[in-house]
């Protein structure tokens, strides 16, 4: 059986949802959890990632990060690695600043 909740993307507070019996519930909070059904790692501060990649996995942004620039200093990408997996972010400019980034992308 799968059970599936929805959440205001906003706040990640949970939605109304009517259970199988016709009750209503409200989940009060939502913790992320990885596919293996595991909660996110944690550095020694405690604190865990809450982005997530174009693919919808979760992205270990607290680990440290691989920056590279370009010509005019702008910041070119953001590459994070964990276990072997690497996520980076590209960046585009415009000559009036910043235009878009790519998101996480796994490698």
């Amino acid at each position: 059986m799968t059970d599936l909740v929805r959440i205001n993307s906003d706040n990640g507070v949970g939605l109304p949802v009517t259970l199988a019996d016709g009750s209503r519930y409200i989940i009060p909070a939502v913790v992320l959890i990885t596919p293996t059904g595991a909660l996110p790692a944690a550095d020694a501060s405690g604190n865990t990632s809450t982005e997530l990649d174009t693919n919808g996995n979760i992205v270990p942004t607290y680990k440290g990060h691989f920056y590279t620039y370009d010509d005019s200093g702008n910041l070119s990408t953001d590459t994070v690695s964990d276990a072997g997996n690497t996520w980076v972010k590209t960046y585009t400019y415009t000559p009036s600043g910043p235009a878009s980034d790519s998101g996480w992308v796994k490698q």
